[in-house]
């Protein structure tokens, strides 16, 4: 009967064994799958990040732009009242 006992304790420890490293493999295998989901993700969060920033420079060019020619047309008093008047109603908008 002790050797019975063994023999199946051992069995026991093995099939244990067995499903302690199918656990860990399919955790190893999800984990595996979220940093390429994660990844994936970063990237296009980057290419959009880049794409806003050429989009801000190139609308802050235009903006200067205009501003330029806005102050040959109407001289640089008109344009810094326009600039105030803009900050006011974007404080507005804020709150």
């Amino acid at each position: 009967m002790n050797g019975n006992l063994k023999g199946r304790r051992g069995s026991n420890l093995i099939e244990s064994a067995r499903r302690s490293r199918l656990r860990k493999q399919a955790e190893c295998e999800e984990l595996q799958a979220r940093v390429e989901a994660l990844s994936n993700e970063n990237h296009s969060l980057s290419d959009e990040l880049r794409r806003l920033s050429e989009e801000c420079g190139n609308l802050t060019s235009e903006n200067n732009s205009i501003k330029d020619e806005l102050t040959r047309f109407f001289g640089p008093e008109a344009v810094s009242k326009l600039d105030t008047q803009l900050q006011t109603q974007t404080r507005k908008g804020d709150s």
